[in-house]
This record gives C-alpha cells, structure tokens and sequence, in this order.
C-alpha cells in the first residue's frame, strides 16, 4: 500500500481526497479552482478505478500530518 501510495501525483491525491470528503465539502472546494485545474481533477477523478481504503486512509492521515506542521 505504501508503494501504491506514493505512486501517485499530486493531482490524483488530490482527486481522491475530493472524492472522500463527500459533495458538500467537494463543491466548496471545486468552487476556489479555476476551470483548468477542475477538468484535471475531474478527468482524474473519472479515471481512478476502485481505490484500497488503506490508500484513502494513508491519504488522510499525510494530509493530517503536513495541516499539523
């Protein structure tokens, strides 16, 4: 999972992040990007397939550590 983890970009971090933290908080997120930066997230978002949970979690958890720093 490690591996898998850090296999990935940064916009298809992002991708995933978007798509757990649930539509309300997704829309306000999508509403601060520019048009460009919303076709990327949402061609990736469209591309990612099924994700491990271990995946999201360690998402969540890299996002906790680097918000805390």
């Amino acid at each position: 999972v490690k591996d898998e983890y850090r296999k990935l970009s940064g916009s298809q971090k992002a991708a995933l992040f978007l798509m757990a933290v649930g539509e309300e908080v997704a829309v306000k997120l999508f509403s601060m990007m520019d048009d460009d930066e919303i076709r990327e997230i949402s061609s990736i978002m469209s591309s990612l397939g099924q994700v491990n949970a271990e995946i999201v979690e360690r998402l969540f958890v890299d996002f906790v550590e680097r918000v805390s720093a």
